[in-house]
């Protein structure tokens, strides 16, 4: 088999698995899942799509290009193939520091980042940075008009470490990703292309799906808008079940996020002695007195079960090693909060 500069990183990095003459990589998935799942694909699945990701953001080998995270996961392993097959250079982090991913932008041209990650660099000094790639469909209208204000072009996706990508937006739509389709079955989102995973490794399970057309689904939930394109609204299964009634924390999630001055958002239920759990929800880029306002913007956007019953603002929330918001650290804060109120 013909080596190129992305097999080589891959092969670096350790994902990628060549045994008697065949080759594919094995990558673990970065999501909430208490333990992360390895998936197998092929070495066509994300080779054959860099081409297109180059046209979609700009990158190009004179960039220089920041991977702000470990390539535990999929997104990150995939940002260092894609810039190893441009030829770009690369900044890579051994953890997430805002402090050390404002250093790397003094030079950077082009980063990868999650929405929390992205939120917390518009803080910054952007330096050299002109375009952000940012993973998961939730970013925030006020993050990325801060993100327009400062001159960078965001460049974001839907997809999973078992899909690759689905749908990526530049401009105002997030539309179907080249040769991907896209169908809604009772609101959730199934795939149809040639960067789809095979599967699990021996002996995992998961939430990948596989239908005899071809057809795939992780089972996240969406919808179309005629002016947005794709809207994706979660997986759903980070629920809350509260006084008997189940709640999604996407759905009270994306509620929340539509308050303009939201800059980020997490729902999660704490253990309750009558209720069962407690329905709370953390928010960054609000002010405390603004609060009242936020939950009455809330209430009228969601159902009267799926109404937190605390607010918090934080001035940011905790991150997981790959970037994305750690629920369970939010969680313990939350009930460590609470246990200390009530010894007072």
């Amino acid at each position: 088999m013909h080596d190129t500069p992305a097999r080589a990183a891959l092969r670096q990095m350790g994902f990628l698995r060549e045994v008697d003459g065949r080759a594919w990589l094995e990558l673990s998935t970065s999501g909430t899942a208490a333990a992360p799942r390895t998936v197998r694909r092929s070495l066509a699945s994300w080779e054959e799509s860099f081409d297109h990701v180059s046209r979609l953001t700009g990158t190009v080998e004179s960039d220089r290009v920041l991977v702000p995270a470990p390539p535990s996961g999929s997104m990150f392993a995939f940002a260092h193939a894609h810039a190893a097959h441009v030829g770009a250079g690369v900044v890579a982090l051994a953890r997430w520091s805002l402090r050390d991913a404002e250093e790397a932008l003094a030079s950077c041209t082009v980063a990868h980042v999650t929405p929390a990650m992205l939120t917390g660099l518009l803080e910054r000094d952007l330096g050299a940075l002109r375009t952000v790639v940012c993973a998961g469909a939730a970013l925030p209208d006020t993050v990325r008009q801060r993100a327009h204000e400062a001159g960078i072009e965001v460049v974001d996706y839907y997809g999973a470490a078992e899909l690759s990508f689905v749908a990526m937006r530049v401009g105002a739509r997030l539309d179907p990703f080249p040769e991907v389709d896209v169908d809604l079955r009772d609101g959730v989102i199934w795939v149809r292309s040639p960067w789809l995973a095979d599967g699990y490794a021996p002996g995992q399970s998961g939430p990948f799906t596989r239908d005899a057309e071809g057809w795939a689904t992780v089972g996240d939930r969406g919808r179309v808008d005629d002016d947005l394109g794709l809207i994706v609204l979660g997986r759903g299964d980070d629920t809350v079940t509260t006084g008997g009634a189940t709640v999604l924390c996407a759905d009270v999630e994306t509620a929340v996020l539509t308050f303009p001055a939201v800059t980020a958002a997490v729902a999660i239920g704490t253990p309750h002695a009558a209720l069962g759990e407690l329905l709370e929800v953390v928010v960054t880029g609000v002010l405390p007195h603004d609060i009242d306002e936020l939950r009455s913007h809330t209430a009228a956007l969601v159902s009267r079960t799926h109404i937190p019953r605390r607010w918090h603002a934080w001035s940011e929330l905790p991150l997981t090693a790959a970037g994305k918001i750690d629920r369970a650290e939010v969680r313990r804060r939350l009930v460590t909060a609470r246990t200390t109120e009530a010894g007072q």
